[in-house]
């Protein structure tokens, strides 16, 4: 019984730990390799939207399943053998059809020694379906249905290891005053983060959340702008938080107040919003009305105390002090 306890004790600390998901993934095997003897291990992420399963961690001759986890209709399998829902750990001898009568184990799991295995289902607290563990045997004498318990009790454990919106949701707390936000995640679809409300400018189909999708930048970037609410402006900031080797999470949005941009009249913000999206004189004269844009550009630079327009420019996208024109 200690050394279960001292395992979830061990569990609990490395799925606490920061850095990246694999590093975590790799350590939970290692320390379940000490109490479970088995050949093989997997550990990987299931993206819902394209229903493939990305290997975060993996011990010992993992080759047969990896090839099967690169079928596209490997989850389809999954679902008809019942394994994407919550539930304990399913032993192969408790799958409802032979192991022979399944591809992966026709094809890939038997050919390669392994005769015996555990899938379990990982799902976060709020019912998010966040991979798979499996475990592999070649050995008779290590039958594998004698640790489904344990594992049925590490899998909250697992599950934080894996799960990287509580990541988005303590980012958000470092900013202060966000009032709302979503994370994106890769199909361009809304997630709500944990402890953080929603926001009507962040709702499906608005013409923010469309602008936050297309600045959403590269790996590590941040982007921000202006928006429209109610008799005022509040700002729209997104960081782009994506890892390709894991899940399908990919940009925190939030909404926080406006702050410096009191002090630019909306006519400002709209002509900087032009120059921001790259307009020339002609398309702002014809949008905004103006009849010298470049003119404006340098007597608003001069009056913020920027050297040129270009400087301008590239200040108002740092700072994110501009209105996109798909929000005029």
């Amino acid at each position: 019984m200690s050394s279960r306890l001292s395992l979830r004790a061990e569990m609990a600390e490395i799925a606490a730990a920061a850095g990246s998901v694999e590093r975590r993934a790799d350590a939970l095997l290692g320390s379940l390799r000490g109490l479970i003897p088995y050949a093989a291990a997997w550990i990987a992420v299931r993206d819902p939207e394209t229903r493939i399963h990305r290997r975060v961690g993996s011990d010992g001759d993992t080759d047969a399943l990896a090839r099967y986890f690169a079928l596209p209709e490997a989850d389809d399998e999954l679902e008809a053998l019942g394994l994407n829902r919550f539930q304990p750990p399913v032993p192969a001898s408790a799958l409802p059809v032979p192991l022979a009568l399944t591809r992966a184990w026709a094809e890939y799991l038997l050919p390669a020694g392994f005769n015996d295995g555990v899938a379990m289902a990982i799902f976060s607290d709020d019912g998010r379906h966040l991979g798979f563990l499996s475990l592999l045997t070649g050995d008779s004498r290590h039958r594998t249905a004698s640790y489904s318990g344990l594992l049925a009790n590490l899998q909250p454990i697992i599950a934080r290891a894996l799960d990287r919106l509580p990541s988005f949701a303590a980012a958000a707390q470092l900013t202060g005053d966000a009032v709302g936000g979503i994370v994106i995640t890769r199909a361009g679809r809304g997630v709500r983060v944990p402890g953080l409300p929603t926001h009507p400018l962040l709702r499906e189909g608005s013409a923010a959340l469309s602008v936050a999708r297309r600045y959403a930048g590269a790996p590590g970037s941040i982007s921000a702008f202006l928006s429209p609410w109610a008799d005022g402006l509040l700002r729209v900031s997104a960081l782009d938080c994506r890892d390709e080797t894991t899940d399908h999470l990919c940009s925190l949005v939030l909404i926080r107040p406006a702050g410096d941009a009191a002090h630019l009249g909306l006519s400002e913000l709209r002509l900087l919003g032009a120059l921001v999206e790259g307009w020339d004189d002609a398309r702002i004269r014809a949008g905004l009305s103006r009849s010298d844009p470049a003119g404006d550009a340098a007597e608003l630079a001069g009056h913020l105390g920027l050297p040129s327009t270009g400087a301008l420019v590239q200040g108002a996208a740092r700072e994110g002090l501009f209105l996109p024109p798909a929000l005029w």
